[in-house]
């Protein structure tokens, strides 16, 4: 018998991109929480050098300089400690394809393969709480009070996902939550 997925090692990530396209943009931040037992057991966060200008656009969003960046190292040398973080662990984002295809087009560059199990955050708030009006990261963090400093840098929103899921066991209960993940790994 599979163990729940509540009890498995579950890596809330989020990243802050230059662009919207895994193959032209680059990951610019990431930060992973690493949650085991219902703990933080790891964290990781880094600025990433991007090889390109960071967008005014992206500046404006995250506050991400091209000076910020410049010293920051490239992906390939922190994959190797995200990879660490990440290993046995079950990858956890808001509209995680987006998430997920950028750090897999980054392994990818590298020549590295990227195939972890996925959950979606955006999908489990409509499970959770079908009669919500949104269900992006803004909304949630609104809806549910949810502490975040610096909204649109990864790691404040990565533990924003962390607590979403807090309030969703303390709100519905761990059981009603385990099915809601669960369904996420059926075909649709």
């Amino acid at each position: 018998m599979n163990r729940p997925i509540l009890q498995q090692p579950l890596v809330f990530v989020d990243i802050e991109t230059t662009g919207f396209s895994p193959a032209q943009a680059r990951v610019l931040e990431v930060a992973a929480l690493r949650v085991e037992g219902g703990r933080i057991a790891r964290q990781f966060q880094t600025l990433v050098q991007p090889a390109s200008p960071v967008p005014f656009s992206v500046t404006r969003l995250t506050g991400i300089t091209n000076g910020m960046v410049a010293g920051a190292p490239q992906f390939a040398h922190i994959a190797s400690e995200l990879s660490g973080i990440l290993r046995g662990g079950i990858f956890v984002a808001h509209n995680v394809m987006f998430d997920y295809g950028f750090i897999k087009s980054e392994y990818a560059r590298l020549g590295a393969s990227f195939a972890p199990l996925k959950l979606c955050t955006v999908r489990l708030s409509r499970a959770l709480y079908p009669a919500a009006t949104g269900h992006k990261l803004q909304d949630l963090i609104g809806r549910h009070n949810l502490a975040t400093a610096n909204r649109h840098r990864a790691y404040d929103d990565a533990e924003a996902l962390w607590q979403f899921l807090q309030v969703g066991q303390r709100e519905h209960g761990p059981a009603a939550v385990e099915r809601a993940l669960v369904r996420q790994r059926q075909p649709a």
